[in-house]
């Protein structure tokens, strides 16, 4: 089984059509397609995606093409049809063919049957109609050995309309209609306004992404309050765990994600070898990269995500515990990460959502000292760090810390919208000035995080099993200056891992097509990450000299300022 893009093409005969009209068409077709030679047989569709599933199926007429009589059966509401099955053809030799069962999986589709001419044989006439049905079934045969082939496209329109028949006449395909909301509508989920009908359920943009983007990551949250927390306008996003649960209580259903929705063009076809019989065969792309995964690399790669989502968990739990301040950077790497005790810790009533509210310089302080301990304890959790000298340690997590920092504050910001950074008490950055915040040379940057950072993350939809996969990329570079010569490759083979459970991820996730090209657009982010913490490490210097703007904490001094 494998998946299509909303566009494909595939050879097929298609046989001579019965001059016997079903009596169960209810007028359907204008005529019925008479003719001996193959025709072109051409779906419409307003589906997202198409599921293929391939079998063999083995004939043995003699000399016989046929077509069921009642190749469409409307239901007595005359909303629903099918297509029978089977459809069988023989060209006279007993033998196997390739049989393709498509299922196209939304409301409204309209299928159009034209005749071409082939060998001389002139076009007699054309059938079309508007079918109402979910699912649609049909069975036609693919590349038989001398049969002559005709053409399935698998389309969505742009308001296209059906061929017409030979007669001058035709239907015009109708596009699906949306269902709209009702002028005032609010989401079921947090009581915004709603913008549609979301998965089944009217709701607002943020919490049609969240949903989507928690069901296609597969990530699962925990509630720190017992899953009691209020799902709002203003505090939907402080609780992932109650809101997700909101989402399925009020009915959005997760069968109506398509996960292939984000694919761009035609999925390709790759050329192989000639096979024994010196045919040419071909395999969808998709099936060919996921193919090559061995076993081994598959659990190679689960077990490394694994340990990162755990951390990743571990990490949202800890942000909002008491933490000991007073330690230094080489104190704090010598102890056991707390990332294992973060659960048994006391809360810090500090860092607890209460509401969105204009950061204040206290706000951007203390979670800026807290993102940089939380670094310390999650690089500690990787057994390839343990290994290193302390010094080693010590360089490492220096060159990522403030990384780690602006990736987290950004990532965990993308619900709020592309102009506003919050923090996990409430406290926002906006995109315009703000009285409460006037740290020097600070707006270019944050204004950057939101342009360089933010916007392409939203753009790529990246899941939290790929955010925490490629943070682990960046923290494990090989190339960090000062580093020993004999950690080097130890390092280096570390991202290889990580990088390559990425890859794979993002491949399995969105194919191969798009899938390269989203992962690649990814590290290309890598640059302008680096330039923006270099652009922060002059801000630094600068606040340094002037220290009677805003006095660097002496835990932010050892661990940043080079």
């Amino acid at each position: 089984m494998y998946y299509c893009p909303p566009v494909f093409k595939t050879r097929m005969p298609v046989p001579a059509f019965s001059s016997k009209s079903p009596a169960h068409n209810r007028g359907l077709f204008e005529n019925i397609l008479v003719g001996r030679e193959y025709k072109d047989l051409k779906i419409f569709s307003l589906t997202m995606s198409v599921k293929i599933e391939c079998e063999l199926l083995e004939t043995d007429q003699q000399q016989q093409r046929f077509l069921q009589d009642e190749l469409l059966l409307m239901g007595e509401d005359g909303n629903s049809a099918e297509l029978l099955k089977p459809i069988a053809f023989c060209n006279g030799m007993s033998q196997q063919r390739q049989i393709t069962e498509v299922h196209l999986q939304q409301q409204t589709l309209s299928a159009t049957i034209v005749q071409n001419g082939m060998h001389g044989m002139p076009c007699s006439s054309t059938a079309s109609s508007l079918l109402t049905s979910t699912p649609l079934t049909a069975l036609v045969e693919l590349d038989g050995a001398g049969i002559s082939s005709g053409e399935l496209h698998l389309h969505r329109p742009e308001g296209s309309d059906s061929s017409a028949g030979s007669n001058g006449t035709g239907s015009k395909a109708q596009p699906r209609q949306r269902r709209k909301v009702p002028e005032g509508e609010l989401c079921a989920v947090c009581s915004d306004r709603a913008t549609g009908y979301h998965y089944g359920v009217a709701s607002c943009n943020g919490c049609k992404t969240f949903f989507r983007r928690t069901i296609v990551s597969e990530h699962s949250f925990v509630c720190q309050y017992n899953g009691n927390c209020d799902v709002t306008k203003n505090v939907r996003c402080a609780c992932r765990h109650c809101r997700f649960a909101k989402c399925i209580s009020v009915g959005m259903d997760a069968r109506a994600i398509q996960n292939d929705r984000d694919r761009i063009g035609p999925t390709k076809r790759v050329r192989l070898s000639s096979g024994p019989d010196g045919k040419r065969s071909s395999m969808d792309e998709d099936q060919l990269s996921m193919s090559s995964l061995s076993p081994l690399t598959r659990f190679q790669d689960d077990k490394l995500v694994e340990h990162i989502m755990t951390i990743e968990d571990l990490c949202n739990v800890l942000r909002n515990c008491v933490l000991e301040e007073g330690k230094g950077v080489h104190e704090t790497l010598a102890q056991p990460s707390l990332l294992y005790q973060a659960r048994n810790m006391p809360k810090d009533v500090n860092t607890m959502y209460r509401e969105l509210y204009p950061a204040s310089m206290n706000d951007i302080q203390m979670w800026n000292i807290r993102e940089l301990r939380l670094c310390l304890e999650w690089a500690k959790t990787f057994e390839e760090f343990q290994k290193m000298s302390l010094a080693d340690q010590f360089t490492l997590v220096r060159h990522f810390a403030f990384t780690f920092n602006i990736l987290n504050r950004v990532y965990y910001s993308l619900d709020y919208g592309p102009d506003k950074i919050v923090f996990q008490n409430g406290a926002y950055i906006l995109r315009q000035p703000q009285e409460s915040v006037k740290i020097p040379g600070c707006r270019p940057i944050y204004h950057r995080q939101m342009d360089e950072i933010m916007l392409p993350l939203r753009k790529l939809d990246i899941s939290m099993k790929e955010f925490a996969c490629f943070k682990t990329c960046l923290f494990f570079n090989p190339d960090v200056c000062d580093l020993s010569p004999d950690v080097r490759p130890e390092i280096g083979q570390e991202r290889t891992k990580y990088l390559s459970a990425l890859f794979h991820m993002i491949v399995e996730r969105h194919g191969a097509a798009f899938g390269i090209q989203k992962y690649g657009n990814l590290l290309m982010m890598t640059p302008s990450i680096q330039n923006i913490i270099d652009q922060n490490d002059e801000n630094m210097q600068v606040m340094e000299v002037f220290g009677h703007f805003w006095r660097i904490n002496g835990f932010v001094k050892e661990l940043c300022m080079k």
